[in-house]
């Protein structure tokens, strides 16, 4: 469950809602070569970070008050340079100031040099610069050179800007190294600030340009299939911007694993409340010719997990799941760690000897360890994966009749006799009658199969599944416990399953199981 401000829950149990939004960002560009990027500089303060430029995190830039023309404004804003490190997400402050026109002097430019290890030959539509928005600072202007080796790919000057992001689009194609040169500074007095620069073009897409869109999620608490998260939307296309066709138009720089991020709102006290949709990656898109919408669909990182494991098969479940994540070359997360977490439990469990897993997949592999383990394999809204036990606990979030469209579907799942595991391994009996279930799995050894064994039967014995529509509040996750109200009964749902439609209002369906 996302967590959210006390006036978030309030609107929701109003008849009628506030405003909402739905907010989604596609990064237009190459993934592999954004991921490859390292950036320098030739010169800077001792506070500044240049090799965090390329790095794609969330960044909170420190105000400090320096000895800078006019910058040390005593208004309670700005904070005292620290003696020693950390300093903060500062990204590049060059070391030298502008003149009394905010020009540099021509032996001492402010550079950044991003290079790369190979030359890159998809084409991206340009690159995004956010200089300082701590301080409400730009370059006015700056230069950006493209090389292919020595030779020269393409050169611009910018004049005269007056954004905080700017945005260089041209087509910049077969390339391994970029130089960025800031010519003049708006102020005088004061030193090239630059917070991210982005191999690329960043799309933001509003309810006013969404025709449609979908979210769906999907976790197994057995682990015995592989969690989804998915988003589909369709954004209009009247200037035929994603036509084929179109030279000038943006259906040419597409390609998988871009990386999209969405976001939900609600218009509470005059301002919008954000919570995260979720981080995914672009799967699949249809751009007709003579069509007025384009349609994008995007899923979670088990788009990277799709590749024949090729780590150890040996040591403890910690070793191979680690050897797993490692080998799907998953981005780091914004603040620049792993994308994935991973229960201290797998520690002190060992795969059992002379075990083949080199025709499952990387996301397989994942899903065997934490099967093995007794966990629950999944990722967050923040894109990070995690392999732990299911956690405990009932939320705050009620589907009522107040919420809900009808009361909801009850259904039972066939009687439970027994569980196997692996093929007798251990065999749990539950009752007289009903079906056995099969639990085949390499990774869990003969004196584990009992434990296993015993979690999946206590699991599958609750035979009641709950499934409705709902007017959907967005924070709900696969995963949450919440409570089930009707005429007749409350009772507790473990969700396993999520959708959320978007045409203006959100509206949900939602799928779980009872006494979990």
């Amino acid at each position: 469950m996302q967590e959210v401000s006390q006036a978030w829950k309030t609107a929701q149990e109003q008849t009628l809602v506030p405003e909402s939004f739905v907010e989604v960002s596609l990064n237009i560009g190459d993934p592999e070569s954004q991921a490859d990027a390292q950036s320098e500089s030739n010169g800077e303060m001792p506070f500044s970070d240049a090799t965090t430029l390329v790095q794609k995190e969330e960044k909170d830039q420190v105000r400090y008050a320096t000895l800078e023309r006019n910058i040390w404004i005593l208004d309670g804003t700005f904070q005292i340079l620290p003696d020693s490190a950390p300093y903060g997400d500062n990204g590049y402050i060059g070391d030298v100031l502008s003149g009394d026109d905010g020009n540099y002097p021509a032996d001492s430019i402010p550079t950044i040099t991003i290079t790369f290890s190979k030359v890159f030959s998809a084409v991206i539509p340009g690159i995004t610069i956010t200089w300082a928005s701590a301080y409400n600072e730009w370059a006015d202007t700056f230069r950006v050179t493209v090389y292919n080796g020595e030779t020269q790919v393409l050169q611009d000057t910018v004049t005269g800007n007056t954004s905080l992001e700017s945005v260089l689009s041209d087509d910049i194609q077969n390339y391994n190294k970029i130089v960025i040169e800031v010519l003049k500074w708006c102020l005088p007095g004061r030193r090239a600030r630059i917070e991210e620069i982005l191999v690329g073009i960043e799309r933001t897409y509003t309810k006013a340009d969404i025709m449609n869109y979908s979210h769906s999620m999907f976790v197994d608490p057995l682990s015995s299939e592989l969690p989804k998260a998915e988003i589909t939307f369709e954004i209009k296309n009247l200037n035929g911007e994603y036509n084929p066709d179109n030279p000038q138009g943006a259906e040419k720089y597409l390609m998988e694993r871009q990386a999209i991020t969405a976001r939900y709102g609600y218009k509470l006290d005059g301002k919008v409340e954000w919570i995260n949709a979720g981080t995914f990656y672009m799967s699949e898109w249809e751009t007709p010719q003579n069509g007025i919408t384009a349609t994008f669909s995007a899923r979670d990182g088990i788009e990277y997990m799709s590749d024949l494991y090729t780590g150890a098969s040996s040591g403890t479940l910690m070793a191979i799941a680690t050897a797993a994540f490692t080998q799907a070359g998953l981005p780091n997360m914004p603040n620049g760690s792993n994308r994935w977490t991973i229960d201290s439990s797998l520690n002190s469990i060992s795969a059992p000897s002379g075990v083949d897993l080199s025709q499952n997949s990387v996301g397989e592999v994942l899903q065997l360890c934490a099967n093995a383990a007794c966990c629950v394999f999944y990722q967050d809204r923040t894109g990070l994966f995690h392999i732990e036990p299911l956690a405990s606990g009932t939320t705050d979030y009620q589907i009522n009749r107040f919420n809900s469209y009808q009361n909801s579907e009850i259904s039972l799942t066939k009687q439970l006799k027994a569980v196997d595991v692996n093929n007798g391994a251990a065999v749990v009996t539950v009752g007289n009658v009903g079906d056995i279930q099969q639990i085949n799995n390499p990774l869990i050894s003969t004196e584990r199969a009992q434990t296993v064994g015993q979690w999946v039967a206590d699991y599958l014995e609750n035979r009641r599944l709950l499934s409705g529509d709902f007017r959907a509040d967005p924070r709900l996750d696969a995963l949450d416990r919440v409570t089930n109200i009707n005429q007749f009964a409350q009772t507790v749902v473990l969700v396993t399953e999520v959708q959320y439609t978007y045409n203006g209002a959100f509206r949900g369906s939602y799928e779980g199981r009872t006494g979990v």
